[in-house]
């Protein structure tokens, strides 16, 4: 396709209309969606839209795509004895240089905040841009200003997009947060609203089937879903607060100071011996205690804290022996959750002496797993947390905090 390239709007008129599309798009969602949806499934799939992939211009991989010959009218030479009013045409070439690009090809369109008057007009692919440039075959000195013309216009191409991509880049590190600020935000009016609703005590009747949705994406090819739910109505749950999980994992992290302090008395002993000094400090702050071996969901669970008959809290225990065995104490712990079990922890005692080689390993497997959602918290050696979402219980957010102490001795 023949264009003129950043000739159809500035580059934050256009992102700030995107963004603004996107929140009245989010805004519009349906309430009973909005609260069963995973909020940071949600989010990514609204961030998705609003985000860019930069145009990246190899001209160092330039090349002659093409090349043919054809008549050139030269009767605007001045330098050529051509009567006023006469078309002369000379035989020419026309070169066709391809130029390879990486990133979203509408960026083509959008000018740049800081750009120049007038670039070159190109035929846009999917993977490169093509300029064309002719020179008469009798003139070998209009070749090398043919030359000099060509570097020239390929620069320009080159600058405007390092700039667009400048600005490409502060949107999308700035935008996604407008994106969040409104998915929070929607929630919230979507929880007030239907607190409201049950306040009356008005039966609603309801559609037989749930309404399904489908959002179509300016780079696919094919729509994207809106992340899926329950098809149960929404209903609040009994759930571990944000407080109370980083006070349990306080006690956890207490921990680490003991076995620093004393990395002989911890590097003998089992997996179970170490997990009942994990289970000690916990009994002495929440009634009913935390027990050890505890039968819940497909098994038993290594640290189980239960508040007023409910599971507030499971952890797993276990020793690094590599990756494999690592994916294989998530699996364990992910049968281990009920409805009501969210926030969780994986403890790993490495007795390596490298321990953030150890920690780059479970991030690996912790980000490489098909629940993992989002990264909120990652650590070179000691704790990282992660939201993942379970493909047989779509919308619900399950928060794993993996935390690795070092029992070698040193």
């Amino acid at each position: 396709m023949r264009m003129r390239p950043f000739s159809e709007g500035d580059v934050h008129d256009t992102f700030s209309n995107i963004v603004d599309k996107v929140c009245h798009e989010i805004d519009s969602l349906d309430n009973q969606y909005v609260l069963k949806a995973s909020p940071t499934e949600l989010e990514g799939h609204f961030i998705e839209k609003i985000t860019f992939s930069p145009l990246v211009l190899h001209v160092d991989q330039q090349h002659i795509e093409s090349q043919r010959t054809l008549q050139i009218d030269v009767s605007h030479d001045f330098r050529r004895a051509i009567f006023p009013g006469e078309r002369a045409c000379v035989p020419g070439t026309q070169l066709a240089i391809a130029i390879p690009y990486e990133g979203d090809r509408n960026l083509w369109r959008i000018c740049p905040s800081t750009y120049s008057c007038g670039y070159p007009e190109l035929d846009l692919h999917d993977d490169r841009v093509v300029l064309h440039f002719c020179f008469p075959d009798d003139s070998p000195e209009d070749q090398q200003r043919l030359k000099a013309g060509i570097e020239r216009e390929i620069k320009s191409l080159a600058e405007a997009v390092a700039n667009q991509r400048r600005d490409v880049e502060l949107h999308n590190t700035t935008a996604p947060e407008c994106i969040r600020a409104r998915v929070k935000s929607k929630r919230e009016k979507a929880l007030a609203a239907t607190n409201a609703v049950a306040a009356l005590g008005i039966p609603i009747k309801r559609l037989a089937q749930p309404a399904t949705y489908a959002i179509p994406t300016k780079r696919r090819p094919s729509p994207v879903s809106r992340p899926a739910v329950a098809t149960e109505k929404y209903s609040p749950e009994p759930a571990l607060t944000e407080e109370e999980y980083q006070h349990i994992l306080g006690i956890l992290r207490s921990m680490s100071l003991v076995i620093e302090r004393n990395p002989a008395s911890f590097a003998k002993l089992e997996e179970e011996s170490i997990r009942d000094h994990f289970l000690i400090q916990p009994n002495g702050h929440y009634e009913g205690g935390a027990t050890g071996e505890t039968y819940n969901g497909a098994g038993k669970t290594d640290i189980l804290i239960r508040i007023r008959d409910r599971n507030a809290f499971i952890a797993e225990c276990k020793f690094w022996h590599g990756q494999k065995q690592f994916l294989d104490a998530i699996e364990q712990l992910l049968g281990y959750l009920t409805w009501r079990d969210c926030k969780c922890a994986l403890l790993v005692f490495n007795r390596n002496k490298d321990s953030t080689a150890v920690a780059g390993k479970m991030h690996e497997v912790m980000t490489g797993r098909p629940e993992h959602r989002r990264t909120v918290q990652q650590s070179d050696s000691a704790e990282c947390r992660y939201i993942y979402v379970k493909q047989d219980d779509p919308g619900r957010e399950i928060v794993i905090t993996t935390m690795l102490f070092d029992v070698s001795v040193q």
